[in-house]
């Protein structure tokens, strides 16, 4: 008798009225294209009332795949059905799958496929909202696949919904902690991202769906108190400090429990609370604000979320309400320039104290979002490229406002810049929806001669990437094009000939024809320059025939 194959994953489900989810739930896994050999479900009824133990029971006799069913009495939350299913699991990975969402029906095979090819002990899956909202910071998570994936970046992300290497879970002992109702899953992904050795991100597939009940009876849909919310982010805290050194690593992950978990609640919630309520929450926040947030964990907080830090560890609670008023309106106000910085106009603190630059600095924010543009439309003209369209540093009037054309040599890395001419843009400002900032110089003009570009010399054939800066008030910021393409800009390069003087020869001398290809290329938006091949001389020509004569004339030499 052939021994029995270990499973490739462990599909483990916890159940608690899951119906009529459920089925679905089981059906996107029957249909994994993996294939059923390859899979074991553990699923665990914890309790359940509603039929979905019996529904279980059906899909292990009827199916043909390898499932375990086990009825247990309902323990008021996943932690332990999960960790039974863990114990019963056999395979080589483990996939937690809750009994109402669904899987992609190529997750797993996909899943397991980059954790062979990089040796990851955890697998994130992209994640779909099915009537739930997946949050930005969550997205962004998902913007690429990543092969070796940095641990805070992924920190943003602690459902549990992951494939992990089961021999990994099984080395360092690691369960769902039975004493939390929610936020369980963060104990156990956080400790499973830091015993990772590699950690991969699958983000050009749909792998989980997340479904809302119409019931709203997804158990993490149903809130938590504040004071319950806190104590658990503080046993979050207690974790990572525990587990990793200070540095850059430790500030983002605890940046993330605090915006999260700390500060997210001083919201609207916050205003319609009455003073007594208010100040109950500020005294409950405080400590934990004076705890957790260093300064290095402060500079991972954007300026709303620094300023209700300063007045929680100040006891601040009329200025706190102010700021998040002010946060809640969306931040009206034009930002303040002083010494080539940038600052937010906040309700507080006031602009002459040192607090107010130490908290309201948005530079860098504005910066990293800057510069805003679009290029509108490319034109030919001999030699010449005509680029045209608009461009503007973020919260930053446009009157100050130089505008140019960077290109860069791809091998050589060389630069060389050509100015733009400013064109008037009154409907930046309306349609941008920022009545207090002037961006009516924000359109451009610019032209590049690709015979006299590079400090009136034409330019070095090869690709040139071509990007946009902008600089006003002693603020810079560079942005390349390959994504911020008009309509009318033709989404393919185009191609022409054009003749360029020979680099070394004398003003007056015949140019040589090039193969020049302008336009996007993946997210580059570029300049590519070839010169076209010389035709042979005559004597060259009367030496490859004769050669050619000589090859298959009889007795000549093949």
């Amino acid at each position: 008798m052939s021994a029995v194959r270990q499973p490739t994953v462990s599909v483990v489900i916890p159940v608690y009225n899951a119906m009529p989810y459920l089925e679905q739930t089981l059906a996107s896994v029957a249909r994994q294209s993996i294939g059923t050999d390859a899979l074991e479900v553990v699923a665990v009824d914890d309790g359940s009332t509603d039929g979905s133990g019996d529904v279980l029971d059906a899909w292990a006799k009827e199916k043909p795949w390898r499932m375990k069913v086990i009825h247990q009495e309902a323990s008021g939350g996943p932690s332990r059905p999960r960790n039974v299913g863990l114990d019963h699991a056999t395979g080589r990975y483990v996939f937690f799958l809750d009994g109402d969402d669904c899987l992609g029906p190529e997750a797993l095979e996909r899943l397991v496929a980059m954790a062979e090819r990089n040796g990851a002990d955890t697998v994130l899956g992209k994640l779909v909202g099915v009537g739930r909202i997946i949050r930005p910071e969550v997205r962004q998570v998902f913007a690429k696949n990543v092969d070796r994936a940095d641990k805070a970046a992924v920190y943003y992300t602690l459902m549990p919904f992951k494939l992990f290497r089961r021999a990994m879970l099984e080395e360092h002992g690691l369960r769902f902690p039975e004493h939390m109702r929610i936020s369980e899953d963060q104990h156990f992904v956080a400790r499973a991202y830091l015993h990772s050795t590699v950690i991969s991100i699958l983000a050009d597939y749909d792998c989980y769906y997340l479904v809302r009940r119409g019931d709203n009876g997804n158990i993490t849909l149903g809130g938590l108190d504040y004071p319950t919310m806190v104590a658990q982010a503080a046993e979050m805290v207690e974790l990572v400090t525990g587990l990793t050194e200070p540095g850059a690593m430790r500030d983002r992950m605890v940046a993330r429990h605090v915006k999260a978990e700390l500060l997210r609640r001083f919201d609207r919630r916050f205003l319609a609370a009455d003073a007594a309520e208010r100040k109950e929450l500020v005294d409950l926040a405080a400590p934990h604000a004076h705890a957790w947030i260093t300064p290095g964990v402060l500079a991972e907080l954007d300026v709303a979320e620094r300023l209700r830090a300063h007045c929680l560890r100040e006891g601040l609670i009329d200025e706190l309400a102010a700021v998040v008023e002010w946060d809640v309106a969306g931040r009206p106000g034009k930002a303040l320039l002083r010494d080539g910085r940038l600052y937010a106009p906040a309700p507080f603190p006031p602009v002459s104290s040192t607090a107010y630059e130490e908290l309201c600095d948005i530079t860098d924010a504005a910066l990293g979002a800057s510069p805003r543009r679009r290029l509108e439309r490319v034109d030919w003209n001999g030699s010449v490229v005509e680029l045209s369209g608009y461009a503007y540093l973020d919260q930053v009037d446009t009157d100050a406002l130089r505008t140019e054309i960077v290109l860069r040599h791809s091998a050589s890395k060389r630069e060389t810049a050509v100015p733009a001419q400013l064109e008037a843009s009154p409907h930046l400002t309306v349609s941008r929806g920022k009545e207090t900032y002037d961006y009516g110089l924000a359109g451009f003009r610019a032209s590049v001669d690709l015979a006299s570009a590079a400090d009136g010399r034409p330019l070095d054939p090869g690709v040139w990437e071509i990007s946009l800066r902008c600089t006003a008030h002693g603020l810079t910021a560079r942005g390349a094009l390959g994504k911020a393409l008009g309509p009318d800009v033709p989404q393919r390069t185009e191609q022409r000939v054009v003749t360029l003087p020979k680099a070394d020869a004398p003003p007056e001398a015949d140019g040589r024809p090039h193969t020049v290809s302008v336009g996007p290329k993946q997210v580059r938006f570029t300049v590519e320059i070839r010169p076209v091949p010389e035709p042979p001389s005559t004597l060259t020509r009367v030496k490859r025939k004769l050669g050619r004569a000589i090859r298959v004339a009889p007795g000549g030499t093949r």
